[in-house]
């Protein structure tokens, strides 16, 4: 059974990525710091590191230097960058991939299938092993303009240089999604924090997180995380979304 390697400083997300990883038939080790996740580095053999690189006793991309070294052949997918510039230093420091929080269980499900051999089949178009500039560009962009309900790959396409069809490519490449899928799911995360932290009406919320209308907002929200707004809310859904 391949084993997995998560450091987080938060309980609840190591908690939900552990229940995600271990039902989909993966062995899981959990770390709440730096310094302890390093230690079982040091100590156990792995497949594959998801690692929050916001810790409080390990600074920014410092982690991944240490697991680099200790785990050299072992991939590893952060999450937690502090901005576009931490990204492209950890893509340079040899992480494989990175998400963001919220946790959505599927999408990091498939991302330890991709890169942990002999679990699944290998997708056809396999993901490079460094994250590409223009994909953290991109993720950059619709992180901070999911808000503009008219924002659309070719305007994504046309602000970095290049084609939408190169863009697209690159897109579907490195993290096997199309731009609708990752401006969804971000969208859906903004909601998911609204949802926890707040008690705006759906109208409210589907504004504030980019959908057009409410009624768009329930179809994506149900996409994504399998029920309405209104049933994530009351909690009748408490492992769709970790952190």
């Amino acid at each position: 059974m391949p084993t997995v390697l998560v450091i987080d400083e938060n309980r609840a997300t190591l908690d939900t990525i552990g229940r995600a990883l271990q039902g989909a038939g993966f062995s899981v080790a959990l770390a709440s710091t730096g310094q302890e996740g390093l230690k079982l580095a040091g100590e156990r053999a792995f497949d594959l590191v998801v690692a929050d690189l916001r810790l409080p006793d390990v600074a920014d991309v410092e982690v991944l230097k240490h697991l680099r070294q200790t785990l050299a052949d072992v991939p590893v997918i952060v999450t937690g960058l502090a901005s576009t510039a931490s990204a492209l230093e950890a893509g340079k420091l040899g992480a494989v991939d990175y998400f963001e929080k919220p946790i959505l269980p599927d999408h990091l499900i498939r991302l330890a299938r991709t890169y942990v051999p002999n679990t699944t089949p290998a997708p056809a178009c396999a993901p490079d092993a460094r994250i590409s500039p223009q994909v953290v560009r991109t993720m950059h962009v619709i992180e901070n303009r999911y808000v503009e309900t008219t924002l659309h790959v070719g305007a994504v396409a046309q602000d970095l240089g290049v084609s939408t069809e190169h863009l697209c490519r690159v897109l579907k490449r490195h993290t096997g999604l199309t731009f609708v899928t990752l401006l969804r799911r971000t969208r859906v995360r903004a909601a998911c924090r609204l949802l926890q932290t707040t008690t705006l009406s759906m109208k409210e919320i589907a504004n504030r997180a980019g959908f057009s209308s409410a009624s768009r907002f329930d179809r994506n929200f149900k996409t994504v995380c399998g029920v309405s707004p209104s049933e994530y809310r009351a909690g009748l859904w408490r492992h769709s979304v970790g952190g």
